[in-house]
């Protein structure tokens, strides 16, 4: 079906008085090819996804979405936010994707490589970058004026450090970016790993949350236990023996009731099988010789393992990511009940409302406006919504262990709720130019707050939208 036609039953069907068929109906996915160093000849697969209708009278923002966890991404996904108007982006990191729509390069598990790709993508929403045949983002969204200055990024749980890092290391070529909306982002040391428990286990008990404190005293070693990322997967997976913990029992030998095995990763990175403890573990074991006089093959040294976080954990270049890009706005969320982590004092949430807050962000929030919070869980049922109240945080006010958690949204609701609400604040703001610490209403009470429908499991791939064609064969200026 030609894109005019996908439109043209797209609005038919809008126009239908009282159909709730509308929440069914989007136009396709149209996917592409962008160059980037790190995606090879092949380049880096990305999908755009244009709105219901643009969420202003000039045109429709952009929002980037990358995904959290060890996600190697696709080029395509539910849609997020076109039901409010944005034209959403996503991609596969390199070597990721599905079928056609698979990324050159290798996946490098969220180091360099993968940052590179996400500051591509992020030139491509931002208009500062042609596809592969020489098309700019506004020429795969017809009909629809695409504002490349209003391009933001939503990083999903550790996409967030992706977004940070992408920033901080390449952000001098999208210096405009007009905001970062962080969805739960495990920034600081130990957090990716989730050192400090998480919801598949237990609070580590060698973690004390009123002073932020870890004993690394109680760090310990076990020949025969198995590391690896949480107890889930504790008994399977990697044959690998020899983990540290924490005995805080003291008797030497781990127990699973009383001691805690340290979280981590376990990637190939190119030199074998290793498990990526974060340094200050790897510091201290080191120091007291935990490892005794034959360090396994899978504990990388010290200087590795620096390295290995200096791209995964965006907490210490949170100060250049907004030195270059100085237009940024920036709202954390953060749910009482974090959806991994669960140390009370939420480490990871202060890390990065505090840093973006300090290091001179001009606009930075916990939260989005309860004014946005209401207006997106009108679309919920009532039921579900009755009696909930969400905090309204004035932006830049700072936040510590002490009062963190009279800012976190109630648990009753879906995070994808939350996004919503925090992802169409921060592009009304940019497109309003309202910085005010907090708001009364919504800045745009009449632009489009559609929910999508319900995602069926299963079910083929979004099918390839049609593309205009090239101009002259040229790249476009």
């Amino acid at each position: 079906m030609k894109m005019k036609s996908v439109l043209a039953v797209l609005l038919f069907c809008l126009a239908l008085p009282g159909a709730q068929a509308q929440r069914e109906i989007r136009a396709p996915w149209v996917h592409t090819f962008i160059p980037s160093a790190a995606g090879g000849e092949r380049g880096i697969a990305v999908g755009v996804l244009p709105p219901l209708t643009p969420r202003y009278s000039d045109g429709a923002p952009v929002v980037v979405f990358v995904p959290g966890g060890a996600d190697k991404g696709a080029a395509e996904g539910a849609p997020g936010h076109s039901g409010f108007g944005f034209v959403e982006v996503r991609f596969a990191f390199p070597g990721g994707g599905h079928g056609e729509w698979t990324s050159g390069g290798t996946y490098d598990h969220r180091g360099p490589d993968c940052i590179r790709a996400l500051a591509d993508v992020i030139k491509f929403a931002s208009g500062k970058l042609a596809d592969k045949d020489g098309r700019r983002i506004g020429e795969l969204v017809p009909r629809t004026r695409v504002l490349t200055a209003l391009t933001g990024i939503e990083g999903s749980s550790h996409g967030g450090n992706a977004c940070g890092l992408a920033m901080a290391t390449h952000g001098a070529e999208f210096r405009d970016l007009a905001f970062y909306a962080s969805m739960e982002s495990p920034y600081g040391e130990g957090a990716v790993n989730v050192e400090l428990g998480g919801r598949d286990d237990k609070l580590n008990p060698a973690y004390n949350p009123e002073t932020g404190v870890l004993d690394l005293a109680k760090l310990a070693w076990d020949a025969n236990l198995q590391p690896g990322p949480g107890k889930r997967w504790r008994g399977a997976g990697t044959p690998l023996r020899g983990s540290l913990f924490f005995d805080v029992d003291g008797d030497g030998k781990f127990s699973e009731q009383s001691d805690f095995a340290v979280n981590a990763f376990t990637f190939d990175c190119g030199q074998g099988q290793k498990v990526w403890y974060t340094p200050r573990l790897i510091r201290a074991a080191e120091a007291r010789k935990l490892f005794g006089g034959s360090r396994p093959a899978h504990i990388p040294m010290l200087a590795e393992a620096e390295e290995f976080w200096r791209w995964r954990d965006a907490q210490n270049s949170i100060t250049n990511a907004v030195r270059n890009c100085t237009n940024l706005a920036v709202i954390v969320y953060a749910n009482e009940r974090d959806h991994v982590q669960i140390a009370p004092d939420h480490p990871h949430i202060l890390a990065q409302v505090e840093g973006y807050r300090t290091a001179g962000a001009k606009f930075v929030r916990l939260n989005a406006d309860r004014a946005y919070t209401e207006r997106v869980a009108a679309g919920f049922p009532r039921e579900r919504t009755a009696g909930l109240k969400f905090p309204d945080n004035d932006a830049g006010l700072a936040w510590s262990r002490r009062n963190i958690r009279t800012g976190l949204e109630p648990q009753e609701l879906p995070l994808t709720l939350y996004m919503k609400a925090v992802v169409c604040e921060l592009a009304d703001r940019c497109h309003a130019q309202n910085w005010s610490k907090n708001l009364d209403a919504v800045l745009y009470p009449k632009a489009p707050w559609t929910l999508p429908a319900p995602q069926q499991r299963g079910g083929a791939l979004p099918p390839r939208g049609p593309l205009p064609p090239r101009r002259g064969g040229q790249a476009l200026p």
